[in-house]
């Protein structure tokens, strides 16, 4: 399944030294890999396309103390969107 998440960042460059960090916890909750597109518009607007095994293991990952103390690390921890996404068979 994928998980669509919009953020609003406070600094880009900040975010994404915290989050390319080879951590291996994404992967040992269930994260296949991310695809992160950055707004035009406004560069500290991303959206970021996570590939995951069930909501269930995201939304525990996301929750983590040690995630979000990264994610505050990184000058961001406010969620503007999450939601889900299916790949549907023909």
């Amino acid at each position: 399944m994928n998980i669509i998440v919009r953020r609003k960042l406070k600094d880009y460059e900040a975010w994404k030294k915290v989050v390319t960090q080879p951590d291996g916890q994404r992967k040992q909750h269930g994260s296949r890999g991310a695809t992160v597109y950055r707004s035009a518009a406004d560069p500290n607007e991303v959206f970021l396309v996570f590939e995951w095994d069930d909501a269930k293991d995201f939304n525990e990952y996301i929750n983590r103390p040690e995630v979000k103390e990264s994610l505050d690390r990184s000058g961001t921890s406010e969620f503007i969107e999450i939601s889900e996404s299916f790949w549907l068979a023909e």
